[in-house]
């Protein structure tokens, strides 16, 4: 997993995304159109029921629909890759090809759903706050989406072998992430909890990734990197034990599916 990544496994990892995605809203009307209408109507209806409470906070609609976005390529990336060896067992039984792509492709396509989402992102700030990000910040916010794939590649890799042996994890999960979505500063401005509460809150990677893109991209603050670091430090050391975890409980899991 650690040696490079040959160009045949890059196309083999951008076809299975790019399958993944035509599957998904195969034979729907709307189509590929769902991925703007679903976070879009998320925060509709959030922004018209909050944004009377917190209408205080600068740039709150702004705020609200970054987090939303960002939150939603957690959600997808780690459902579809806890899931992925299930869904793709049908390819696995019939062809030899590592079990870790498959992994890091259904993790990747929601990370090409994201990217049609930042279409309404960037339309949002540029036309109605008229905020036109630098490169600077703009490189800074990538740097945190990159944060949010390292984090759901390495929970794909711990869960996708126990999802295959336990069925009910995805429903544990969807519960889990109903419950983190509200227990992280989206809807609401961590300023507002009392600073015992506030603790517990960032010990959440999600508020950590989600707060520092917001001050680069809306209020085009420069961070201090030194966090940034540590913290990718941490992810990678993650991604090290993942791999090992991955490798280790799927060399007969195909077998037993």
């Amino acid at each position: 997993m650690f040696r490079l990544i040959s160009r045949h496994q890059r196309e083999t990892i951008w076809e299975l995304a790019k399958t993944d995605i035509k599957l998904r809203y195969q034979g729907s009307f709307l189509g590929i159109f769902w991925v703007f209408l679903k976070p879009l109507g998320v925060f509709l209806v959030l922004n018209f029921v909050f944004s009377t409470y917190f209408n205080h906070t600068p740039n709150y609609p702004a705020k609200l629909i970054t987090g939303i976005i960002l939150w939603s390529l957690f959600a997808d990336a780690t459902m579809k890759g806890m899931t992925s060896l299930v869904v793709k067992s049908h390819i696995l039984k019939k062809v030899y090809m590592p079990k870790w792509e498959i992994v890091v492709a259904a993790v990747l396509h929601s990370g090409v759903v994201f990217f049609f989402n930042l279409i309404i992102l960037f339309f949002f700030l540029l036309f109605y706050y008229k905020i036109v990000p630098s490169p600077i910040f703009i490189f800074l916010f990538f740097y945190y989406v990159l944060q949010i794939y390292l984090i759901s590649v390495v929970f794909s890799f711990f869960t996708s072998s126990i999802y295959a042996r336990l069925r009910d994890l995805d429903q544990v999960w969807e519960l889990l992430l109903q419950i983190l979505f509200y227990a992280t500063p989206i809807i609401f401005p961590i300023e507002i909890l009392p600073e015992n509460i506030r603790s517990i809150v960032n010990l959440n990677p999600m508020t950590f990734i989600i707060q520092r893109s917001r001050i680069v991209l809306i209020d085009q603050t420069l961070v201090n990197i030194s966090y940034d670091l540590i913290f990718t430090a941490i992810l990678l050391a993650g991604l090290f034990a993942g791999v090992v975890f991955f490798n280790k409980n799927t060399r007969f899991l195909v077998e037993k599916m």
